[in-house]
């Protein structure tokens, strides 16, 4: 990242940063701890995108399926700034096609980290002004996706809980 008080805030909550990605007007950092790697945006809170925070966007899995993580942050990165929506927790992206091939990975859920500790969600400087709002993204099943259009993002969250659902795995089975 290229501020470093930013850089280390990631790194307290999601791990080293082993390699950083470029891609089109910004970069992916990947981050790593033994139980996740992290995707995470860096340049993203540069963009004018309609939010009261600027943002950065973040997905973890499991060890092994980060270049997937990458891709899945990169294309929900390019699709704000193409629309220039405002992303807002309980945001979605849903797609009829498998996301990640050979997965039932059918959209990403705007959200708070689900297994980082909660400061992580919001970066303030050293003077504890708030400068930052990390959004996680979460993979959904098509099941997952559809059920969210009738109930309440914290009824799916309160299933995965109740289901043991690991959230980290992209090739996991539905809740639904």
């Amino acid at each position: 990242m290229s501020d470093p008080e930013v850089l280390g805030h990631v790194e307290r909550y999601l791990g080293a940063r082993t390699r950083t990605v470029s891609v089109s007007g910004f970069s992916i950092g990947v981050h790593s701890s033994p139980s996740m790697v992290s995707a995470v945006t860096d340049g993203m809170r540069f963009r004018s995108l309609q939010s009261s925070l600027p943002l950065e966007f973040a997905c973890s899995v499991l060890p092994g399926q980060e270049d997937v993580a990458v891709r899945l942050v990169e294309m929900f990165a390019d699709s704000t700034v193409r629309s220039g929506s405002e992303v807002e927790y309980d945001d979605g992206f849903v797609v009829d096609e498998p996301l990640v091939d050979g997965s039932r990975v059918r959209g990403l859920l705007a959200a708070p980290h689900p297994y980082a500790d909660e400061m992580f969600n919001l970066f303030r400087d050293a003077g504890g002004e708030l400068r930052l709002q990390f959004v996680t993204l979460v993979p959904l099943t098509g099941a997952e996706a559809r059920h969210l259009r009738d109930h309440e993002t914290g009824e799916l969250f309160e299933l995965w809980e109740a289901s043991g659902t690991d959230l980290l795995d992209l090739h996991r089975t539905s809740a639904v």
